[in-house]
């Protein structure tokens, strides 16, 4: 995968650079990434926060997630695009929504995780690994 990756709000009020590699590539079909999608999972790609770069103001949202963990959604305040969001329990990372990225083509899902919460309609790559929950570090 890349270590340089650009992307933008769909008004592109809003956009980022991503200087680094990300750490992880998935799909997650918890109902949380349901409701903020619109559709059966987020595509999401975990990477260092000090490797990313943005410009423009993004509203916020928050909220607790099963985890326990303080959530904190980052959007765009006139397209409503998702952008990236942190966790409190991971304080140097962010999770950008590789819908996102200007060529979201250019990074490959490893895992499907929050299985348990999938749509039945929702059908993703079945030779990718899959999780109940949350992968376990």
């Amino acid at each position: 995968m890349s270590d340089h990756h650009t992307g933008s709000c769909q008004c592109g009020a809003i956009t980022y650079t991503l200087s680094a590699a990300p750490l992880w590539v998935g799909h997650c079909q918890c109902t949380n990434c349901q409701k903020f999608t619109g559709t059966g999972h987020a595509t999401n790609m975990v990477a260092p926060k000090d490797a990313l770069t943005v410009s423009g103001t993004a509203q916020t949202y928050s909220y607790d997630a099963d985890s326990g963990n303080h959530m904190t959604r980052y959007f765009c305040p006139t397209c409503a695009s998702p952008l990236y969001g942190q966790s409190s329990g991971s304080d140097s990372l962010v999770v950008i929504r590789v819908g996102s990225l200007d060529n979201p083509g250019a990074v490959e899902p490893q895992a499907v995780i929050y299985t348990e919460s999938r749509c039945a309609w929702d059908r993703v790559d079945q030779d990718l690994p899959s999780f109940p929950g949350m992968i376990k570090r």
